[in-house]
């Protein structure tokens, strides 16, 4: 039974496609106007705050568990403390967003 729904899946999602009609239009790359100047800096500001939580989040990890050998309160669940530890990167993910936006802000360029 599960081979026969297995084939028909597979069947489903390959045939289709074989006989749909191309594309009708070609590809055309967004103007510079399409889009406003607050969408292009929330964008920027998204890659930026998910691009850096890759080196925040282990650098969370090892403060907090500095902190909690040097005797800071800890919680007493583990999900506890990993919720803490991702909080505070996401914290510094923030912070380094905020900063980048300051900068193009208020430089000269």
């Amino acid at each position: 039974m599960r081979k026969a729904i297995a084939i028909l899946l597979i069947f489903l999602m390959v045939i289709p496609p074989a006989f749909s009609d191309p594309i009708p239009y070609e590809y055309e790359p967004y103007q510079e106007e399409e889009f406003p100047i607050w969408s292009h800096e929330l964008r920027r500001a998204e890659s930026i705050f998910f691009g850096s939580l890759v080196i925040t989040f282990p650098v969370a990890m090892g403060v907090y568990q500095l902190g909690k050998q040097l005797g800071m309160p800890t919680p007493s669940e583990t999900y506890q403390e990993v919720l803490v530890e991702a909080g505070i990167a996401a914290g510094l993910s923030l912070v380094i967003a905020l900063t980048d936006w300051l900068i193009g802000r208020f430089s000269d360029g």
